[in-house]
């Protein structure tokens, strides 16, 4: 049941809010384990252990898709393997593995997942640092930027935003993700600014 609520929720983005309310009410159900038959699994557990693998498996494979045309043959000439890093870091996301981001965002804006989860893939996201990842995690913390601001301390929450200008200002990132970036940053700088 997990396996195919998340498989929709990342098939229709569009109703990622609505899954992930649904996983809300579903997240205190019991199931009967299949390994250990006198123990009982949690839906939530079930769905946390299903997002981390698909999380670390749809990172995987971003990098993959990037990878293979470097793979294919050694090179030896600087400049093609200097054009093919460019290349890795400007690459866009599949639309899966952005669909796949908004989900879980929606899960931890449900308090299905804990702020721990996001800690975890935005420091993965960042320490991947290509193209995707650093899109995909624009868009995550535009969603939950506000809410995870709240349960985190503001140093950890500088850490990252900090890490996201020096990578805009680096100048080595196409010009739509060197924007995304500073969109990003500059967001979270207008929420401080606005008084509550």
């Amino acid at each position: 049941m997990v396996e195919l609520i998340f498989k929709r929720a990342v098939k229709k983005p569009d109703s990622a809010a609505v899954f992930a309310e649904l996983c809300q009410h579903l997240s205190e159900v019991e199931f009967q384990s299949v390994s250990d038959w006198s123990a009982s699994v949690s839906f939530r557990s079930l769905l946390v252990k299903h997002c981390q693998a698909e999380f670390r498996k749809s990172l995987d494979k971003e990098g993959i898709v990037q990878k293979s045309e470097s793979c294919l043959s050694p090179v030896q000439d600087v400049r093609v393997i200097d054009r093919l890093r460019e290349e890795q870091q400007n690459t866009k996301p599949s639309g899966r593995f952005l669909n796949m981001l908004r989900f879980i965002g929606e899960l931890f804006l449900s308090k299905v997942l804990a702020e721990k989860s996001m800690h975890c893939c935005i420091r993965r996201l960042l320490q991947k640092g290509d193209g995707p990842s650093l899109e995909g995690l624009c868009q995550l913390l535009q969603m939950i930027q506000q809410d995870l601001e709240v349960v985190t301390e503001k140093e950890v929450m500088d850490t990252y935003y900090n890490q996201l200008n020096h990578i805009a200002e680096k100048g080595k990132r196409a010009p739509r993700l060197s924007l995304l970036l500073k969109e990003t940053v500059d967001a979270r700088k207008m929420a401080y600014s606005t008084p509550h």
